[in-house]
């Protein structure tokens, strides 16, 4: 597939509304967006004037993340979020905004320019009920270097290159947890360009605290850091979760069978625990 063809069939807003974008872009660059807040359907989001992810809503209001979806769907006062790769904070306010004033939501964002406009996010919209953290997740405790890319935030991930980018804090989740004396997981989201399976290794001993994960599984992402969607899977399926993925819409969860092929996997799966 050419270059043309994979834009015409990209689902990106940005490329469906090239002028508008264009118009956004150069709201960023002149530092104007700044004074900008995008109205979300229950919160607001400052126009960052380096965030590839506030171009998208800028773009398209109506634009809302799968995960985003989920938390809404699953998610009940008083329960607990653990939102690792945060990013500006749609999925953090989300939660926050679930589980209202008896939850708590741990919210997670290694860059540090990322990690400043997800504070305001939570600050502006007055979510007292989230902790932010400006740290790495992983399979072990240390620091790793992070790409820094400021116009593409949402892709900033755990750098290949041994001495690339920043370098950041890295724990891992079943520290986090310990550290923080939670009991109990309704809905942990892992979204870390790749990095995946590296931060489930990271939870292994906190797993049975948890209800639900919502984690992004692209198979081309998940190779670059050595691991696949099916050592995912299996990792999920050896603690006792049950594998499922939205087949439509956010109404049509279905779960994995034998037929299901995962050598490509490309999209979001739902690990929920084994009925006892």
């Amino acid at each position: 597939m050419n270059l043309l063809q994979r834009l015409t069939r990209s689902e990106s807003p940005k490329l469906k509304r090239p002028f508008k974008a264009l118009w956004g872009y150069a709201l960023q660059s002149t530092g104007l967006s700044q004074r900008i807040q995008l109205k979300r359907s229950q919160y607001m989001i400052p126009f960052f004037a380096k965030s590839n992810m506030a171009l998208t809503l800028w773009v398209d209001p109506n634009h809302v993340d799968r995960a985003e979806e989920f938390v809404y769907d699953f998610l009940k006062p008083g329960d607990t979020l653990i939102d690792v790769g945060a990013n500006i904070g749609c999925v953090t306010v989300a939660g926050a905004l679930a589980v209202g004033e008896t939850g708590h939501v741990i919210s997670v964002e290694p860059h540090p320019q990322t990690f400043s406009h997800l504070k305001k996010t939570v600050a502006i919209n007055h979510c007292t009920n989230v902790t932010c953290l400006n740290t790495a997740m992983g399979a072990e405790a240390g620091v790793v270097n992070f790409t820094d890319e400021p116009r593409k935030d949402d892709n900033n991930c755990v750098a290949l290159q041994a001495e690339a980018g920043i370098r950041v804090p890295c724990v891992t989740l079943a520290s986090l947890v310990e550290e923080h004396s939670i009991s109990k997981i309704a809905v942990m989201k892992i979204d870390v360009e790749g990095f995946e399976m590296q931060v489930l290794q990271g939870a292994e001993a906190i797993l049975n605290k948890v209800d639900s994960i919502y984690i992004e599984v692209l198979e081309h992402a998940l190779q670059k850091f050595g691991s696949c969607s099916a050592a995912v899977i299996k990792l999920l399926q050896s603690h006792g979760f049950r594998c499922f993925y939205f087949k439509d819409d956010r109404s049509n969860v279905v779960a994995f069978a034998s037929h299901v092929s995962l050598r490509e996997w490309q999209q979001a799966l739902v690990a929920i625990p084994e009925a006892d």
